[in-house]
């Protein structure tokens, strides 16, 4: 008689989290945005990721993604046995196609700014996928993802995209990484190589299924039974309070349980999933958002459930503040407001070399913000936010410079001006620009009669008066009229005559400039 086979019986195996890491620009949004079938990378702004973002996709048998084919693993790869190769992918494949399973991948900005939301993403997942983009090679933000990876201890998968590009050298990249300590299977090492390309979906089967063998043979087992899920964002909503986005790493989450979080108890108020859908459980691999915070959770702080035994995680890290290189040089002050925590931390870190944050915060600009401003005499930057109408008339009324940013790169670049500006005194905000078309005297003053081309002009503003591109001086605006009638402002469009506090040298065509 034949000998019968043994079939392998399919194992029920948790989603696997995957974290996205790479270099900026590399394209590590636009293939996750290909595996979702979504448009999230034109949404981002300047087509920059911003945030941590946490999504699943269901593998079918038949739909798409699909995880049907074969991975690169090659025969005699070490750390494999080659006889056990393709029944153990066979597994795998089963495993995941069975029932549709879930992968969950975490989205992480290459921005370098951003280097602890990259670290949390590793450090919250099962496995990473390092993209490299074939026409740019290993850049600094690749190196340090490896780095990540290597800390995190996880398997990792190197999708080499932009492969349907011209005149790609795919030996040199591989190069590349082996000298930056990736041991690529190809070279007898354990981590896998895909080509693929985000723009066409070329590879992206593929790169699905390595996935799935990866996570099957690298698999770690939870050190307990108990629940635990990771903070990877948190920001405060107007509406919602508190709030922060977890990845459950162990067990099952039910909405009105009580868990604990850094010492903190609090009952779970609303799970809600990575579609914005209200949802009563979620489970082992999931991403979810948790309402009824007490306060904003620290990134990368762990929940429990309350009563149950807790296996202490590594201690997250702390944020900790570079000195300045001249520590007798007084700093420029400011106060900066973000989104979400993660931004606001990220910026955090960089910024503190450069100035004296007195205030920073994850809301928007309030009114106590602008006041406390004026009293420091310091500018206002945020980020990812927009101030309220009430909010900016204050500001213009208490003359508090704010200035608001969505692009990270934007934020660094323009603040290095505004920095060198302060020093200088030369950071202003101009109020109302005047063209002066007549000159009277009137007893012993020179009297500038003027047209408002901008904004507006009002008694007692500081003004500096340019020629051209020179400035000439400055003064304050003593005395505004219009005829024989003292008035207190001239708006846009209208005439006005001005007496200046002090004489200067002002001629037809100068310019009166009111600056804030």
């Amino acid at each position: 008689m034949p000998k019968s086979k043994t079939k392998i019986q399919p194992v029920l195996l948790p989603p696997p989290v995957v974290t996205i890491l790479g270099h900026v620009d590399h394209g590590k949004t636009t293939l996750l945005d290909l595996i979702r079938k979504t448009k999230v990378a034109q949404k981002e702004a300047g087509g920059i990721t911003q945030h941590i973002g946490a999504y699943q996709i269901r593998i079918s048998p038949k739909g798409e993604p699909s995880s049907q084919a074969t991975p690169t693993l090659r025969r005699g790869s070490r750390g494999i046995p080659s006889e056990h190769k393709e029944e153990i992918l066979r597994q795998a494949q089963d495993d995941f196609v069975s029932a549709g399973h879930k992968i969950t991948f975490i989205d992480t900005p290459g921005h370098e700014a951003f280097a602890k939301m990259r670290e949390r993403g590793a450090m919250a997942a099962d496995v990473a996928i390092l993209v490299v983009a074939a026409n740019d090679g290993v850049q600094p933000q690749t190196v340090e993802s490896i780095k990540h990876i290597q800390s995190a201890k996880i398997p990792s998968i190197v999708a080499l995209n932009k492969i349907d590009l011209p005149g790609i050298n795919v030996e040199k990249i591989k190069k590349q990484l082996t000298r930056e300590g990736l041991s690529l299977e190809e070279y007898g090492g354990e981590t896998p190589l895909i080509p693929i390309s985000a723009k066409t979906g070329q590879g992206l089967d593929k790169l699905l299924s390595t996935i799935t063998l990866v996570y099957e043979l690298y698999r770690k087992k939870p050190p307990t039974a108990n629940f635990e899920a990771v903070v990877i964002e948190s920001q405060l909503s107007k509406s919602k309070g508190p709030i922060a986005t977890v990845i459950i790493r162990n067990g099952t989450l039910t909405r009105g349980e009580e868990v604990v979080n850094e010492g903190r108890e609090f009952k779970i108020r609303a799970l809600i999933n990575f579609l914005g859908q209200n949802i009563s459980q979620a489970t082992n691999g999931d991403p979810v958002e948790i309402l009824g915070w007490k306060i904003l959770p620290a990134i990368g702080s762990r929940i429990y459930k309350k009563n149950e035994p807790v296996i202490e995680a590594a201690q997250v890290n702390k944020q900790i503040i570079t000195p300045s290189d001249n520590p007798g040089e007084e700093k420029i002050k400011l106060i900066l407001k973000a989104d979400t925590a993660g931004s606001l931390e990220a910026l955090t870190v960089v910024l503190s070399s450069k100035v004296d944050i007195i205030l920073s915060g994850v809301g928007n600009i309030s009114e106590s913000d602008i006041l406390l401003a004026k009293t420091a005499k310091t500018i206002i930057v945020g980020f990812n936010i927009e101030p309220s109408q009430n909010v900016v008339k204050l500001a213009n009324s208490e003359k508090v410079l704010i200035k608001t940013f969505h692009l990270i790169y934007k934020l660094f670049e323009e603040l290095d001006e505004v920095i060198e500006a302060i020093k200088k005194g030369n950071l202003v905000s101009i109020l109302g620009e005047a063209k002066i078309i007549e000159i009277f005297s009137y007893k012993e003053d020179k009297i500038a009669g003027v047209k408002v081309i901008s904004g507006r002009i009002a008694r007692g503003d500081q003004i500096k008066l340019v020629r051209g591109e020179e400035e000439i001086g400055r003064a304050k605006i003593k005395s505004l009229r219009h005829g024989k009638e003292d008035i207190s402002k001239v708006e846009q469009g209208k005439d006005g005559g001005v007496i200046l506090s002090q004489k200067l040298d002002f001629l037809t065509g100068d310019s009166i400039i009111a600056i804030g």
